[in-house]
C-alpha cells in the first residue's frame, strides 16, 4: 500500500523549455523571493501545447518584499492570493507563452492546506494532481509535499461524512470536488467537472483512498467515517455562502495586475457565471478603485448564485 506522501511525490514531470523560460521570468520579476512553483490546472498534462495558458502557484517568503510596502502586499495577505499575468516570447520561433500565476506565501500555503482553513480554495485544489516544477531547496520541497498531504487528508475528512458510511473512491472524491466547485465561480456543471477529474485519474484516487481508509471490500466500497454529517453539511453551506463572493473579489483585484485585465476578468466571470459585465473606460483604467461597484453589479445580476 502506497502512502499518501509517496503518491504526492510521484507527481513529477520535466517541464519543456517554454515552461522553464516562463518560470525564470517569474523568478526574475520577484527576485530572491520565490520559494517554490507549483503547476496545476486543466493544462497540466498539455505543457507542450503553446496555446494552453500556464497556471502556477508561486510560493514566496514575504509579501512585503515581493510587492513592496504598498496596498498590494496588504491585499495579498488578507485576500489571498494575488494574481498576476505574464507573457514570454520564444527567441527560437517567436511562440508566445502565457501564464497566470497566483502568489501565496509558503507559510500561508501550509495553513490553507489544513483543516484550520475554512474555505476549500487551496486544500480542494491541491488535493488534486499537480506538480512542483521548481523549489529553492529540498527542505522547501518537502514542506510543499507535506502540505499537499494535509490537503488530501482535509478534503477527505470534509467529504467522507457526507457519504453515509460506504462509498467508492470515485464517489468520495467526486462528491468532494462537487462541493468545492460549488463554492467558486464556475461555468460548467460542478457534477460533470468533478466526475471528469476523478475518472481521468481513477488509479490515483483509488490509491489515495486505500491509503486513507484501507482496502475496499469486494464491491469496491470503502468503510468511511459516518460521524459529524450535520456539522460537515453546515460547513459546506457556509463555504458556498461566502466562497463565491470572495472568489469574485479576488478576480476583480487580479484585473489590476496586467494590461487588459478587466476585460479578461469580465470574460472569465461571464464564462463562470453567465453574467455579462460591461466595464466602462474608467473601470478599465482603475479596476481596484471601482471594484465595489463592479462587485455590486455582479451580485445584483446573480453571479454568485
Amino acid at each position: 500500500m502506497e502512502s499518501i506522501l509517496d503518491i504526492i511525490k510521484a507527481e513529477t514531470l520535466e517541464p519543456p523549455q517554454r515552461v522553464t523560460d516562463v518560470m525564470t521570468l517569474i523568478r526574475d520579476r520577484h527576485a530572491e523571493r520565490v520559494e517554490a512553483m507549483v503547476y496545476y490546472g486543466s493544462s497540466l498534462r498539455e505543457l507542450d501545447n503553446p496555446e494552453k495558458m500556464l497556471d502556477f502557484y508561486v510560493l514566496v517568503d514575504s509579501y512585503r518584499k515581493t510587492h513592496g510596502t504598498g496596498i498590494r502586499a496588504l491585499l495579498n495577505r488578507f485576500i489571498p492570493p494575488a494574481v498576476y499575468y505574464v507573457e514570454h516570447v520564444s527567441r527560437d520561433d517567436g511562440t508566445i507563452s502565457t501564464c497566470k500565476y497566483s502568489i501565496l506565501s509558503l507559510s500561508q500555503f501550509e495553513k490553507r492546506c489544513g483543516k484550520g482553513a475554512f474555505l476549500s480554495q487551496v486544500w480542494g485544489r491541491f488535493s488534486q494532481p499537480c506538480a512542483v516544477l521548481w523549489s529553492k531547496n529540498e527542505t522547501i520541497l518537502n514542506r510543499v509535499w507535506a502540505a499537499r498531504v494535509v490537503a488530501v487528508e482535509t478534503m477527505a475528512s470534509e467529504t467522507a461524512p457526507l457519504l453515509g458510511g460506504n462509498a467508492t473512491a470515485s464517489e468520495l472524491w467526486g462528491r468532494g470536488f462537487f462541493e468545492s466547485y460549488r463554492t467558486e465561480l464556475r461555468p460548467e456543471s460542478s457534477t460533470g467537472r468533478s466526475q471528469e477529474i476523478v475518472a481521468r485519474f481513477a488509479d490515483r484516487y483509488n490509491a489515495i483512498t486505500t491509503g486513507l481508509y484501507g482496502e475496499p471490500n469486494a464491491e469496491g466500497l470503502y468503510n468511511l467515517p459516518e460521524n459529524r454529517m450535520d456539522k460537515v453539511k453546515r460547513r459546506w453551506f457556509f463555504r458556498r455562502l461566502f466562497g463565491r463572493p470572495a472568489a469574485a473579489i479576488r478576480v476583480l483585484l487580479g484585473a489590476a495586475t496586467f494590461d487588459g485585465g478587466i476585460d479578461y476578468i469580465a470574460r472569465k466571470v461571464e464564462n463562470h457565471s453567465g453574467v455579462k459585465l460591461d466595464p466602462t473606460p474608467a473601470q478599465r483604467k482603475h479596476p481596484v478603485i471601482h471594484s465595489p461597484v463592479l462587485f455590486w453589479k455582479l451580485w445584483k445580476n446573480g453571479a454568485f448564485r
